[in-house]
Formats: C-alpha cells, sequence, structure tokens
C-alpha cells in the first residue's frame, strides 16, 4: 500500500513541488492550503507522514503541529522552513517534529529526510497498529461505532431517543446526569475527557463517552469541557434498557459487541498516547 503524505504550505509553488516529487517516488500526496485546511484534511483521510510550512497564515506550522499531535499522538511531523526561521524550526523538533527542511529544497536531502521520516513512522506504528487494529470491525466515519452493523430502522429509532444539546468553547458537558442522560455522542465539534484534572482522551464525530453506563449505572468518574462548539445527544439509560427490550436479543448482542469493540479501541489509543510519551521521554 502506498503511503499517504499531506503537504500543508500556504506557497502553491512549494506545494507543487513536493507533490511532483514525492509522486515520482511512488507516494500518495494530499495538498492543503493552511493549517486549518489540513486539519479538515485529517477528518477524511489518514496520513503517514505530515510535511507541514512553519509560517503559514490563521494557524502556524507549530500551532498546526500541536492540533495533528492532539488527534494522532504517534504523528511523524517533518518542517519546511525559510533560512530565516530555522531557529523556529530547530524549536519544532525540540516540541515533538521528527526533522525540518529549509528552503529552498535541496532534493537529495529532500528524500533522505522523507525516507527516514516514512521508515521511522513505520518503526513506531506498524507493530502497534498490528497489535492493536480492530481489523475488519474497523467503522467508517460515517456512523457511531456503537451503531456498526444494526438495520438502519434501528440506527434511526436508537438516535431518536437521544436529546440534542448545544455547548460553546469551555463549556462544561453534563454526564450522569439524571434528566439528560449518562451516555453522549458527538455530532459535531470537539471534546476533552478529563480525569483527576489530567486531559485522558479527546472526542471527535460519531464518538460516545458513558457506555459502560449502559452495562453498571453510575459508573462514569470523568469530566468533559467542550474544545470546539459541540453538538451531541445524551441518552438516558433507562430509555436504553426499554428500546432493546422491545427491539429483542439480536439488535441487544449486535449493540454488546460494538460496545466491546468501542472500548477496545479506546484502549488502542490510549496505548498509542503512553508509547508517544514514552518515545518523547527517552528523546528528552
Amino acid at each position: 500500500m502506498k503511503k499517504h503524505i499531506l503537504i500543508a504550505d500556504d506557497e502553491e509553488m512549494i506545494r507543487e513541488l513536493c507533490t511532483d516529487l514525492l509522486e515520482e517516488e511512488g507516494y500518495d500526496v494530499t495538498q492543503a492550503v493552511d493549517g486549518i485546511d489540513a486539519l479538515k484534511k485529517m477528518e477524511t483521510e489518514i496520513f503517514d507522514l505530515y510535511l507541514i510550512d512553519m509560517a503559514m497564515p490563521r494557524l502556524s506550522g507549530m500551532e498546526l503541529m500541536r492540533e495533528i499531535k492532539r488527534k494522532q499522538p504517534l504523528a511523524v511531523v517533518v518542517i519546511l522552513t525559510g533560512y530565516s526561521s530555522v531557529d523556529g524550526a530547530v524549536k519544532a523538533v525540540q516540541a515533538g517534529a521528527y526533522q525540518y527542511l529549509s528552503k529552498p529544497l535541496n532534493s537529495e536531502h529532500f528524500f533522505s529526510v522523507i525516507h527516514e521520516a516514512i521508515e521511522y513512522s513505520d518503526n513506531i506504528n506498524g507493530s502497534l497498529q498490528k497489535a492493536f487494529d480492530p481489523g475488519s470491525n474497523r467503522v467508517s466515519k460515517g456512523e457511531p461505532i456503537l451503531l456498526h452493523g444494526l438495520p438502519v430502522d434501528d440506527k434511526h429509532d436508537f438516535l431518536a431517543l437521544g436529546r440534542i444539546r448545544k455547548y460553546e468553547i469551555g463549556d462544561k458537558i453534563p454526564i450522569d446526569d439524571k434528566e439528560l442522560g449518562e451516555i453522549i455522542l458527538i455530532e459535531k465539534g470537539e471534546a476533552s475527557v478529563w480525569y483527576n484534572g489530567t486531559i485522558i482522551d479527546y472526542l471527535q464525530k460519531w464518538d460516545f463517552w458513558g457506555e459502560e453506563s449502559f452495562i453498571l449505572s453510575g459508573t462514569n468518574i470523568t469530566s468533559i469541557q467542550a474544545e470546539t462548539e459541540v453538538k451531541l445527544r445524551h441518552f438516558d439509560r433507562k430509555n436504553l434498557m426499554e428500546f432493546f427490550s422491545f427491539k429483542g436479543d439480536k439488535v441487544l448482542k449486535r449493540f454488546i459487541i460494538n460496545l466491546a469493540n468501542s472500548h477496545f479501541v479506546r484502549w488502542r489509543k490510549s496505548i498509542q498516547r503512553i508509547v508517544m510519551l514514552k518515545l518523547m521521554t527517552d528523546q528528552d
């Protein structure tokens, strides 16, 4: 399978040059005109390497790298920079970038860094992905994992049980709420999950939180905060139990399987974060 590289640079000439060079080497390349565009591309595509410019409008290379690392802790990032911004590129490497490339690009050095970065990406992601990949149970971005495999009508009926609420940046999102419900589903935006003052996870579109309360009520020991404008659905455990009682064992069993997969995916993400922190500690 071809390796997929994202290029984020506001200079069209640089984007096209890098694209031509990389495609000639057999890589798949996606272009982003700036940092905001790059983050949008990440919502629908998976990348093996990120090649990002240090100085971009709307979102700097350093800011973009932080967002990439937040969304994909094991992401490998190579910084593009002008000679006048080398100091900033060095700081980016110290903050987690794999390497930096100075403009104008030298093709020999360019390919050397890219090949090494791809190999590094394979080393830290390859074996981990094989060990923790849900494989055939992977769910498309177009639906929640908990509803995977359910009939369309049952999906609609399930979603109809949720109470829609909207939250602004920084708002605390109530969970284990008697009125709103114990389980939440993100339909738009992003939220952070906190435990004892530490962020332990990030929720994006179609992510659930609080699923364990379906099995055992009163199990939520975390808090959730909106990181962007968020639209979500709150589900009441009692209503869900009645829903599956009405729908029957077949739908319930499918849901329980999805519930297990959901926790497996979350566990894999946690392992990735632990490995990333270990790698960063070793570099220090």
